[in-house]
């Protein structure tokens, strides 16, 4: 009769189910979550009267920069040849045609006009490209092009969710001033970022502060220089904050 050895004799015992060792099991790590990244931006770019977007895009260079990690740009050509007496001669082989949104019958400058021509075809151009190269999250303009980008704000709802204004004005005719009187009695809700120049002849800060009144918590930021898009670090700073704030 064979006999088996106490190794064998043990390995048996706890094969029929005798004392065995209870080995510790050991519970895997998890990885804590990653936190996720917000989305990126996308705005819908509008330039001042007797700009281009080409010319427009070089003159944001520092904001655009400044918020390369925030937002994606985009640039729209107004759809009518500026002819403002005013102007003077303008080297179109620098900084490209001058554009604008709108003329004005009576040859005033676009903030001091009470009567302005082609405004439907800026906003169907808007439109058009919001359909054709959008969604947009929100709009940014300067000058005549921040006029524009609050008016869409006040006149189509949903087409922005934001918007950053840059030396706006509110309009001074009627028909397009509207909606512009109705939100003064009640403000509207699209968070709007607006930036205004101490300095600015063109567009005065009480000018641009009647048009920041339009908006129910509009963020304002001060500079200290005249019709511009500045491009130091406060103002960097100060769009990246409302940005942020939209993510």
């Amino acid at each position: 009769m064979s006999s088996l050895s106490a190794s064998a004799e043990a390995g048996a015992s706890a094969e029929a189910g005798g004392n065995t060792k209870t080995s510790n099991t050991t519970t895997p790590k998890t990885s804590a979550p990653k936190p996720t990244t917000p989305k990126k931006l996308r705005l819908l770019c509008l330039h001042g009267y007797a700009q281009n977007a080409n010319f427009f895009s070089s003159r944001t260079g520092a904001v655009r920069k400044g918020i390369k990690a925030l937002a994606d740009v985009h640039y729209l050509d107004a759809p009518h040849a500026a002819t403002g007496a005013f102007l003077g001669d303008i080297d179109a082989d620098a900084r490209g045609a001058p554009l604008g949104w709108w003329n004005t019958r009576d040859a005033e400058r676009p903030a001091l006009s009470g009567a302005y021509v082609g405004l439907d075809e800026s906003v169907a151009r808007v439109k058009r490209c919001v359909a054709d190269d959008g969604p947009f999250d929100g709009v940014l303009g300067f000058s005549q092009g921040a006029t524009l980008a609050a008016l869409l704000c006040l006149s189509e709802p949903g087409l922005f969710g934001f918007a950053l204004l840059f030396a706006g004005f509110v309009p001074r005719d009627a028909i397009v001033r509207a909606p512009f009187d109705a939100a003064a009695a009640a403000p509207n809700a699209t968070p709007t970022f607006h930036c205004l120049g101490a300095s600015d002849a063109s567009v005065p800060p009480d000018v641009a502060r009647s048009l920041a009144s339009c908006f129910a918590s509009p963020a304002v930021f001060e500079h200290a220089g005249g019709h511009v898009v500045p491009g130091n670090a406060p103002l960097r700073n100060a769009v990246k904050d409302f940005l942020r704030a939209r993510q």
